[in-house]
């Protein structure tokens, strides 16, 4: 018969000898650790705990207790037999007196979350926490327990018991597994009864328990903090200890809220300049009265209108009501997050209080490139040193060393997608939802996202709203039934009826609140009312020539096509007609286009430099419509969808300017003419590129035909119309008959996509231990729908050794600035080398993490003005050159 206390020689963390610590950590203490936590995290959080307090249907102490107590168990899986034979060394200085030999596991047992959910019926577990739970079932208990012991990145697949797990649990591993469980109970003294839960509320509650779980074990687990112990003291000794060192812990991780300042005013929070002569929107936001509980704001405005300032004010004004601890700005593009992140560097610290050490968290694939985010990165020490940053931004290590953390810092910038993996099954994305709970989700360019990703921004906000989560949705373009759409996911996620607001007003902010759907028209800024002429250039030629003239006139001028190798033809003509224009696309090395951004922004953006930005031109694709913030004179435009024709065009005569060579500013679009349709190569033969971009040819005839019919981009009054009479046309009896076939076709793909996401999409009423078959499957749903792409590596001969083809002092930093993509239908990989090149192949990736050496290395020789390569497609090798004036290109 084992002893009361042989539970604490059961290991739970086993990492070696470091200093006087030993070389493992009983699975009793690891536990009270991770719960420890959860506490302090909860004691930190009261807004969260009142959402769980709210699932419960009881107080939040009753309903604090209850949840810790859970947690303090989340890992009795790790008193099976087989688990604890994954370490022989830990086996031996721990539980071999109890259990005898170690033998090796039977292959696939061992995982101790799966057992420890399986556990819950011969530990009696339902019965251990009454009487709080003495008026629920099984499966109420069991949605509740299979979020706590899933977390280690996903949900147990079934109910079942497998024959593994009952022998691995061996009656001294169950005997001290119950054992451990009434000392943890005991620590929790009595628990209030629960009513019987409702079951989409319980349902709800297990994202959230998920997510405390998740975070509270990546914590709990860190052996800085709660560094090994030997098994010498009682539960509650250790308890009152662990209790200590989590405070200091969630501390140093820089996870707990920060103080507010006192003054959330816009002349606390924006520029003097803005701050002196709000707009409209600004001053609307700013004096509203805010409705209760979680809200989602949509905001529709012009271009330029202060969106960005206007949803700052707001989500301050949520995190002082108490509604949010901070906020995550959700773009489209890296180029775009990262400008926001440079925007808010200088200004984010004014939400909070003088002394407080609130983190900065840019989330992105490629956010290690940026220089000054990396600088921002607080090591431990520093950390608990207080350091404020004198003014810099700041980040502490913990939450900067995993993007899926960015959400528990204060202030987050990233991607969408990075929000969107919340809702996929994608491993530890529980995570992502407890911290997006508790800040204000602000989407930036609602409009610029396709059928796909529409539907994943809905069940998004679905999620927000069920776990108490604000948000906030920008966009000059949205049209009304996509408006309608985000409206009613919010309201599901409410569990309210949507009643659809019906206006045609613009500009427009929109509330929705468990309370109503609110509506509230807006006034424009004067200098963002305008008419702006529009005028058709039915070739290329005349386009070329239109853009050669303005720049002879001194203007600033960009020419924005719809493909990569369009752009790369307008620049190769520019060139012959003797202008120098700077070309921008997606086929650039990443440092060589992150240079390219920053001169743009320097030349083009809010400082007026006059000399800089005289005859400056910009050819690019649909960067130059959304991911920078410049400001031309004149414009050309390809023929696109309504919604990016006005949004390129906001980029005319956008930010204030003493003179401009031109007295108006100058828009044309290049585009066919719309009364003359007489095939099904309408618009392919204005670029068969641009038509498999764009495959809707109906919408982009409509656009055509309303824009030109118009003559101008009336803004504001002008915005809806252009909008609605492209897309809110039901039928397509309106578009001339020889494009109704690729019409129809790309309705059917748009169709397809949402039913795509829809059945890949988590369900927030199925609760984190549904949707078993989307976690057991092995596809990955990606973010984003698209044609893959091939991710190349430039590297180039120097001294007998491949070097990046991109410069740095760093060199993991260099190699990654030296990244180039290109559709996967245009190039697979290189071709195989020769014995020498692939030595020195090895070589070059041998400093490489593993999981990027499969990533191919076209190494690039001298070739006139720049490098040539090969690459390879379908077992051919194809010829490529690379150069910093025209970025990578393809042999014809």
């Amino acid at each position: 018969m084992i002893s009361e206390t042989a539970y604490l020689n059961f290991w739970g963390k086993a990492g070696g000898v470091i200093g006087e610590e030993p070389s493992w950590h009983p699975v009793a203490y690891h536990s009270l650790d991770v719960a420890a936590v959860a506490d302090a995290l909860l004691a930190a959080n009261p807004r969260k705990l009142v959402v769980i307090a709210r699932l419960l249907d009881t107080s939040p102490e009753n309903a604090r207790r209850l949840i810790v107590c859970l947690i303090a168990l989340h890992d009795v899986g790790k008193f099976s037999k087989h688990f604890q034979a994954k370490s022989p060394e830990a086996w031996l200085l721990s539980v071999e007196s109890i259990l005898g030999p170690c033998h090796q596991p039977p292959l696939g047992s061992g995982r101790h979350d799966a057992d420890g959910y399986d556990m819950r019926d011969p530990l009696a577990l339902r019965k251990l926490m009454q009487p709080a739970t003495v008026e629920w079932h099984n499966s109420d208990f069991n949605s509740l327990w299979a979020a706590i012991t899933g977390h280690h990145g996903q949900p147990r697949n079934d109910d079942s018991r497998t024959t593994s797990l009952i022998a691995g649990l061996a009656q001294p591993c169950l005997t001290a597994a119950i054992g451990f469980c009434q000392e943890v109970r005991a620590l929790f003294g009595a628990l209030e009864e629960l009513p019987e839960p409702r079951e989409r509320d319980l349902k709800v509650l297990s994202w959230l328990v998920c997510g405390l779980t998740v975070v509270s074990d990546w914590i709990g687990s860190n052996r800085v903090w709660f560094p090994y112990r030997a098994p010498d003291q009682s539960v509650g000794k250790y308890w009152n200890y662990a209790r200590s060192q989590a405070a200091d812990a969630v501390t140093t991780a820089g996870i707990l809220p920060s103080m507010l300042s006192a003054d959330m005013s816009a002349a606390q929070l924006l520029s003097k300049e803005i701050a002196a002569a709000l707009s409209p929107l600004q001053q609307r936001v700013s004096d509203m009265p805010l409705p209760e509980g979680p809200s989602l704001t949509i905001i529709e405005d012009v271009t330029g209108s202060g969106k960005t300032e206007a949803a700052i004010l707001l989500a301050a004004r949520l995190m002082a009501a108490g509604c949010a601890g901070g906020l995550f700005f959700a773009l489209p593009t890296m180029a775009t997050a990262n400008a926001m992140y440079e925007r808010l560097a200088k200004t984010y610290e004014r939400l909070f209080a003088d002394d407080a050490k609130a983190s900065l968290v840019l989330g992105h694939g490629k956010r290690m490139l940026n220089a000054r985010f990396t600088e921002s990165i607080l090591d431990i020490a520093a950390a608990r040193e207080g350091y404020t940053g004198g003014g810099a931004a700041t980040c502490a290590a913990w939450i900067a060393d995993d993007r899926r953390k960015v959400f528990l810092a204060e202030i987050g910038i990233g991607t969408i997608d990075q929000a969107l993996l919340g809702v996929l099954p994608s491993r530890h994305q529980v995570l992502r939802l407890w911290g997006l709970s508790d800040r204000v989700l602000i989407i930036d360019e609602a409009h610029a996202y396709d059928a796909y990703m529409a539907q994943e921004m809905e069940r998004q906000l679905e999620f927000q709203a069920a776990l108490g989560g604000s948000a906030i949705v920008l966009s000059a373009t949205l049209p009304e039934k996509q408006r309608a759409k985000l409206e009613a996911a919010f309201a599901r996620g409410l569990g309210v009826k949507h009643v659809r607001s019906a206006t045609a007003d613009y500009p427009l902010l929109t509330q929705v609140s468990r309370s109503q759907v609110a509506t509230h028209p807006l006034l424009s800024r004067d200098d963002r009312t305008r008419t702006l002429p529009v005028r058709r250039v039915a070739s290329f030629e005349e386009a070329a020539a239109h853009v050669s003239a303005m720049v002879s006139q001194g203007c600033a001028v960009a020419w924005i096509r719809n493909a990569v190798d369009d752009a790369i033809e307008a620049t190769a003509e520019l060139r012959r007609r003797g202008h120098d224009p700077v070309l921008l696309h997606a086929r650039f090395a990443m440092g060589d286009r992150l240079d390219i951004e920053k001169l743009v922004r320097e030349t083009l953006g809010r400082d007026d430099k006059k000399a800089e930005r005289r005859g400056f031109l910009i050819i690019g694709t649909q960067i130059l419509e959304q991911s920078l913030d410049y400001d031309v004179d004149a414009m050309v435009t390809d023929l696109a969808p309504i919604d990016l024709m006005i949004q390129r065009a906001g980029r005319l005569w956008r930010h204030k300017r003493e003179a401009r060579p031109i007295t108006g500013p100058d828009l044309c679009v290049f585009s066919p003419d719309p009364a003359a349709v007489e095939n099904r190569d309408w618009y392919r033969a204005m670029s068969p590129r641009a038509a498999a971009v764009y495959a809707h040819h109906g919408i982009v005839w409509r656009s055509a035909k309303t824009l030109l019919d118009c003559g101008a981009i009336k803004t504001p009054g002008g915005v809806r119309d252009l909008i609605e009479l492209v897309y809110g046309v039901d039928g397509l009896d309106d578009i001339p008959e020889p494009l109704r076939k690729a019409s129809q076709d790309a309705m059917g793909g748009r169709s397809a996509a949402r039913s795509f996401a829809n059945a890949n999409l988590l369900k927030v009423g199925d609760g984190y231990g549904g949707n078993h078959a989307l976690w057991t499957s092995d596809t990955i749903t990606p973010t984003r729908l698209g044609d893959p792409v091939t991710v190349f590596r430039l590297g180039k001969l120097d001294g007998g050794a491949i070097v990046p083809y991109y410069l740095d002092n760093n060199p993991a930093r260099a190699w990654a600035l030296s990244e180039v993509s290109i559709s996967r239908n245009r190039a697979t990989g290189v071709p195989q080398p020769d014995r020498e090149r692939a030595q020195l192949i090895t070589s070059a990736k041998a400093s490489w993490p593993e999981w990027e050496r499969e990533m191919p290395l076209l190494v690039l020789e001298p070739h006139g003005e720049g490098w040539s390569g090969e690459v390879e497609k379908s077992g051919a090798a194809l010829t490529v050159t690379y150069g910093k004036r025209l970025g990578l290109t393809l042999a014809t």
